[in-house]
């Protein structure tokens, strides 16, 4: 029985990848316009390429413009701002007659 429940086993994760093998690679597309390169999926799917450092695969973008960088910026000031509502809120609940 053990015998059979290594070969069901291995049986289950052969069958488990065939689906993430089937999966096409997406294909590049540059845009003859801006320059910008794009991922096409064969499904249909489309979305912008980026490069390693997180900026935009286009040539009018400079690579230390970092969106990661500028995102990560954006999360900490929306966190003050959040830390902040909530002293407030915990003043004012602490002064309530």
């Amino acid at each position: 029985m053990n015998r059979t429940v290594r070969w069901c086993g291995l049986a289950f994760a052969v069958f488990a990848a065939c689906p993430a093998l089937a999966l096409d690679q997406p294909v590049v597309w540059r845009d003859e316009d801006t320059g910008c390169a794009y991922l096409l999926t064969p499904q249909g799917g489309i979305a912008p390429r980026h490069r390693r450092d997180g900026t935009l695969d286009c040539p009018d973008v400079s690579a230390n413009t970092g969106m990661v960088e500028g995102m990560g910026r954006d999360i900490a000031r929306g966190l003050d701002a959040l830390q902040r509502e909530v002293e407030r809120l915990r003043e004012r609940y602490n002064n309530r007659p």
